[in-house]
């Protein structure tokens, strides 16, 4: 009967060689796409050289500058003090830029130094001042918060008398090298942050920078100093980096500090479902997002069914979201990547947070614990248990007792500790751990007559699971010179789920089972960044690791007194990864910025070896502060989960990851976006992008409407699970536009995505993409929030596209006339519907106080005020009448609350 209904793993493996060839040929297309983008985005930076033809006899020396500017297309950068009053006579003409400058500099005993590629610096050059010239120096040192002392990544240096700038690392590091003699004014700016400045000169010792955070107030805050903002920003398209103290004012539901239901409130990021489910990211699935906290992946990020998340926005300093195109320094993923940085803790004074939701109390305490350390400390735990009970004796009117439970939370608990041996070294280690814990005895015919549960019953179900992320990683940072930095990384992540059942379905028959998922990740990186000049910012990288999968089920099924069967089975795999990376952040001049990248990727024991290019490019046009971004790479993913679609002997922990193999293929995706940003006015911002991903090989669901029938299924080896799959593709495109406003007391947030997010697999018959299962035309997204006083208040509008779904188009009886029939619904087209559209209104009130010595926060949130019950699912039955349609609807109003502690 199974085999009817599986494909061997023969047959799999014999379908997965015939989508081989036309693998490699998509391959052989994809590379071929990437140069010719690459020729698209490169070829406006290409230029032949133009003939300069200079006369001038005793013209000022300003005029004759810009004209050599002009003819040349280069900038020339010089102080007004230098040149006034000056007169130059000088006549050339040729192609060469340095010569015409040496004609028109010399007579006036001033000379030119080429900083980068079409960009050069009038200094003097008599004298003493002339071998100062010609020694070139480094400005390098730290940006910092400076009330914790925390490094700052991200933060932007602009040198505003040359016009160039930098970006500091992940350990707040920047050096701009190669620098013409002579001090400087630096503008440092990051976001949340007041903009500094300082004047700089060559010194020793690295320049230390500390920036104070702006206070929170009139419903935003100003980003940072915008010249800055434009002159030095990476290359990113798709890159969203917002800052932590911003993200921590987003409601979440119910009330919880929660990192990814604040980054719904951008375009292109949702939920699977109306509050629970994996993130979905520009039409991309759940599993091919990568998670990374403190530089070790994250395997399953959630807790409460996926209704929260394990990242509490307020135990970072830096968080990272890739949506498409990412730096190679990423792998494994073809969608989007993560990366958030743990607080290292305040070197300044201790600090300590409380705060309590209707789900959970957490707490995070900072502190530093010598002069040159300091650490980080949170925890989180769920109290609905502690309301509820775990276990509950009940009786019945004839006396019968019994003892039933139900007993569930969840926790959390990091820590970081910080060392800093010198100002440009120094080691951090990282921890966190996570679970859930799920305990329920309940009778077996259970409903929505919740007085009903607590009853004595003969026919019960027991469930004990529990699923736990835990992770350690090491960081180490060392400045070996002022232009080369190194940081090396190690870490080991591990994910375990266990689901223990016991099920009395009839008096006779009882099925026991214990099902077990281990996955554990251990690895090693190291990155090495040189900051050649102020045009070429290098960073080469190796990373290992090895992962190791396993699983078993061990089960006993009593079908009858005299009918017992046994189940016992393991399934074991291991993976070893290796990769090698280079990338340059390439500043050609103050307006054009590239940065090209590949990864090396060498996968599994059979050294599959795959190549993935990225490129990105970005154009400043300063004087409408504008700013243009285009991005094109290939990404692999050599990771697949998958669920089994059978058995009740392992229900609820059935998503698994499985390697590639020599009998999986990786997916591989192909993708490019492209993006427009501008700043027309101070405080408001507006962003438009569009984006493309193909991506080959994916794993579908043979029978999307199979349905769990069985007690023990095909079991848990790898071949019957993927008899459940088939091979396809997957395409997403679309549009995303975002504006963003504060003034004065207001502060606005409009986004809108549109796109399609579609599947195909020939195996199924499938000529064209169809509608993914998540697939969402259109969604809109609305914040808008005002200070009143004391008060501030929000209201936040989701309006989105209903989720697809499968309409039957007929229903069929099998069986006897005579007899009770059995009816099956005929759905030939999979998503050929959709569910209502979804609407959702919510309304919040805000108030900082201080009480008691302590600075307070509260918080009530009034979840869907207009009480719509929104359809998030849609079941169809065959009846005697008809098709019978069953709709699961979303929750309805709902009061919740936050409040915090703050010391």
């Amino acid at each position: 009967m199974r085999a009817g209904r599986l494909r061997s793993r023969k047959a799999f493996c014999e379908k997965g060689a015939e989508r081989g060839a036309s693998g490699r040929k998509s391959v052989s297309w994809g590379v071929r796409w990437l140069f010719v983008i690459s020729f698209l985005l490169l070829s406006p930076l290409v230029a032949a050289g133009q003939t300069i033809r200079i006369e001038a006899d005793e013209a000022p020396l300003r005029e004759v500058l810009l004209a050599v500017r002009d003819q040349a297309g280069v900038d020339i950068v010089f102080s007004e003090a230098l040149v006034q009053d000056r007169r130059t006579a000088c006549a050339y003409e040729g192609t060469s830029v340095e010569a015409a400058l040496a004609c028109v500099l010399g007579p006036v005993a001033l000379a030119a130094q080429r900083v980068r590629r079409k960009q050069y610096v009038v200094v003097r050059a008599s004298g003493p001042a002339s071998e100062q010239a010609a020694r070139r120096w480094t400005l390098r040192g730290f940006v910092l918060d400076g009330e914790t002392g925390e490094a700052l990544p991200g933060a932007h240096i602009y040198l505003s008398e040359l016009r160039i700038g930098g970006v500091t690392n992940n350990a707040g590091y920047f050096a701009l090298s190669s620098l013409p003699p002579g001090a400087y004014s630096a503008q440092v700016s990051f976001l949340g942050y007041a903009t500094g400045e300082q004047r700089v000169a060559e010194t020793a010792d690295p320049v230390i920078v500390s920036l104070a955070p702006l206070a929170l107030e009139g419903g935003g805050i100003v980003v940072e100093d915008e010249r800055a903002d434009y002159a030095v920003a990476a290359a990113s398209p798709g890159l969203l980096r917002e800052s932590v103290r911003r993200l921590e004012r987003l409601p979440s539901f119910p009330g919880e500090s929660d990192l990814f239901q604040a980054l719904q409130h951008f375009p292109g990021i949702r939920k699977t479902g109306e509050l629970h489910g994996g993130m979905l990211i520009r039409g991309a699935s759940p599993d091919q997002n990568l998670y990374m906290l403190d530089g070790a992946p994250v395997y399953h990020p959630w807790h409460a069914f996926s209704l929260i998340s394990i990242f509490q926005t307020e135990t970072f300093k830096d968080i990272k979201l890739y949506r498409g195109s990412f730096p190679v320094q990423y792998g494994g993923r073809i969608s989007s990547v993560l990366d958030a940085q743990m607080k290292d803790g305040s070197q300044q004074e201790p600090r300590a947070l409380m705060a309590a939701s209707p789900l959970s109390g957490r707490m995070v305490i900072e502190s530093p614990v010598t002069a040159n350390s300091s650490f980080m400390a949170a925890a989180r735990r769920s109290y609905l248990d502690k309301i509820i009970g775990r276990e509950h004796p009940v009786e019945n009117a004839e006396g019968r007792r019994d003892t039933l439970r139900t007993g569930y939370h969840f926790y959390d608990a990091s820590a970081k500790y910080t060392h800093r041996f010198k100002r440009a070294n120094r080691l951090s280690i990282s921890y966190y751990q996570g679970g859930d814990d799920l305990d329920l005895r309940l009778p077996f015919d259970l409903s929505l007559d919740f007085s009903s549960w607590l009853r004595p019953a003969d026919l019960f179900f027991e469930v004990a699971q529990h699923w736990r992320n835990r992770l350690i990683s090491a960081r180490y940072q060392r400045l070996f010179s002022e232009r080369f930095f190194v940081t090396g990384t190690a870490y080991l992540s591990t994910y375990d789920a266990r689901e223990s059942t016991l099920l009395r379905p009839t008096i006779s028959a009882v099925m026991q089972s214990d099902y077990q998922v281990d996955l554990r990740d251990a690895g090693a990186k190291i990155d090495l960044e040189y900051f050649q000049s102020v045009s070429h910012r290098i960073q080469v990288g190796l990373q290992a690791g090895v992962r190791d999968f396993s699983s078993s089920l061990n089960a006993i099924i009593r079908r009858s007194a005299g009918a017992v069967d046994r189940h016992a089975q393991t399934n074991e795999a291991t993976a070893p990864e290796l990769a090698l990376y280079a990338q340059d952040v390439w500043r050609l001049n103050e307006r054009w910025i590239v940065h090209p990248g590949v990864r090396l990727n060498v996968f599994g024991t059979g050294l599959r070896t795959d190549v993935s290019p990225s490129l990105a490019v970005e154009h400043v046009v300063a004087s409408r502060r504008l700013r243009l971004r285009a991005g094109a790479s290939r990404t692999m993913q050599y990771l697949h989960r998958l669920r089994d679609r059978y058995a009740f002997t392992y229900d609820l922990v059935t998503s698994r990851w499985i390697p590639a193999s020599e009998d999986i293929a990786p997916s591989s995706g192909y993708q490019g976006s492209a993006g427009v940003e501008s700043k027309p006015w101070r405080g408001v911002t507006l962003q438009g992008d569009i984006y493309w991903r193909h991506v080959t090989d994916v794993l579908l669901p043979e029978d999307e409407f199979r349905s769990k029938n069985e007690l023990v299924g095909p079991g848990i080896d790898v071949g019957e699970l993927l008899g459940q799959y088939v091979r396809g593709n997957a395409r997403a495109y679309g549009v995303e536009l975002a504006a963003e406003a504060d003034r004065g007391p207001w502060s606005l947030r409009l986004n809108y995505a549109g796109g399609r997010s579609l599947t195909r697999s020939p195996s199924l018959g499938e000529a064209s993409f169809r509608p993914a299962r998540y697939d969402v035309p259109r969604a809109v997204g609305v914040l808008a929030a005002r200070e009143l006083g004391k008060w501030r208040v929000l209201s936040m509008l989701e309006a989105r596209s209903g989720y697809p779904t499968t309409v039957p188009v007929a229903q069929y009886a099998i069986g006897d006339p005579l007899d009770a029939m059995d009816r099956y619904l005929y759905r030939p087209y999979l998503n050929n519907g959709r569910l209502p559209p979804y609407f959702r209104l919510d309304i919040a009130a805000e108030r900082r106080f201080r009480a008691l010595g302590a600075s307070w926060f509260a918080r009530l949130h009034l979840y869907n005020v207009t009480n719509r019950r929104n359809v998030t699912a849609r079941q169809y039955i065959p009846s005697d009448q008809g098709m019978e349609i069953q709709d699961r609807r979303g929750l309805p109003i709902l009061p919740l609350f936050e409040i915090r502690m703050q010391l």
